[in-house]
């Protein structure tokens, strides 16, 4: 999407460009509030069913169609919840029955983070994703790391950026990282 907050259709819409119709539109749009318009040589609409989810490129944010609005989505952070993160760099989850990146925090703080990843163009180290606020250190730190052929290091940042150094494109664990947050 490109933004949400529209009551009237752009001027010059791209062939492909999506919006969510904010309530009170008009114009072309007018009875289509709380539905998405694309435009395809004219412009399309479609009404959102609960759960559906899209990404605001206006704000960053991803929403969720509550059945009645749209609503911005915030992840569940309760102790135990799993976290599923962005990953950056072309860096993807290993699949093929491995377990995908993700992590989470338990009742004492502990934050846990598992999973492989591969990079099938080119190995790229650097920041891979992001912890969310409340998962994070108080301090840098330091661990070690396997990847296809041999160790690799992960820094975990108290910014929350989860780093890797030395690592292959094959594959690269993520299990075996365990912290205290910050509190």
């Amino acid at each position: 999407m490109l933004d949400a907050d529209r009551t009237a259709p752009p001027v010059d819409p791209v062939e492909g460009d999506r919006h969510l119709v904010a309530v009170g539109a008009g114009g072309a749009w007018a009875g289509h509030d709380d539905q998405i318009a694309a435009w395809f040589s004219g412009w399309i609409f479609f009404v959102p069913a609960a759960g559906w989810q899209v990404f605001n490129a206006a704000d960053g944010k991803a929403y969720r169609f509550d059945g009645t609005s749209w609503r911005a989505d915030s992840p569940d952070i309760s102790p135990g919840a799993w976290q599923i993160p962005a990953l950056n760099r072309d860096w993807i989850g290993l699949g093929g029955g491995w377990q995908n990146p993700r992590y989470r925090i338990d009742q004492t703080g502990l934050v846990t983070i598992e999973g492989a990843i591969q990079n099938p163009s080119a190995s790229e180290d650097g920041v891979i994703f992001q912890l969310l606020p409340g998962y994070r250190p108080a301090a840098d730190l330091i661990f070690p790391g396997y990847s296809a052929g041999g160790l690799c290091r992960w820094n975990i940042r108290a910014s929350g950026d989860v780093e890797v150094a030395a690592s292959n494109m094959l594959f690269t664990s993520l299990s075996g990282l365990c912290f205290y947050a910050a509190s």
